[in-house]
């Protein structure tokens, strides 16, 4: 019977492509961030403004427009987010397939840190057991 105590991994090395692309990632994070917060505080400026417009009689027009650019303004932030998300999560995906290709226990790696430490309580007979190879 073999009981498996505790598991700890040291010394963790990624290559620097992941590591960028995990960069390039959390930058593209922030540039959104900061596009959704500039489209807040236009829409934001817009209301206050037509507000303005609406109290001195100046109806419709002004309004409208100021809605119109709050909705396209909500479109572009979206479509660059899209954008943005789409670029960080195709370089990602580059960077694991080069780590994986200098590194196949990367697919163990990333194993043991999704298991939730908890092992099978039925098994088919023959299968093998996570994690143990023994040989």
């Amino acid at each position: 019977m073999i009981i498996i105590e505790s598991v700890q991994l040291e010394n963790i090395e990624f290559s620097q492509t992941y590591l960028h692309s995990i960069e390039q990632r959390m930058l593209a994070e922030v540039e959104v961030q900061k596009l959704q917060q500039k489209r807040r505080a236009r829409e934001s400026a817009g209301a206050n403004h037509g507000d303005a417009g609406h109290r001195q009689g100046q109806r419709g027009p002004r309004r409208g427009a100021g809605q119109r650019r709050s909705h396209r303004l909500n479109g572009e932030a979206k479509a660059s987010n899209i954008r943005i998300t789409g670029r960080c999560r195709s370089r990602a995906i580059e960077a694991r397939a080069k780590a994986l290709g200098t590194n196949p226990n990367l697919v163990t790696l990333v194993q043991a840190e999704r298991w939730n430490g908890v092992l099978p309580t039925t098994m088919v007979p023959g299968s093998a057991v996570p994690f143990v190879s023994i040989k």
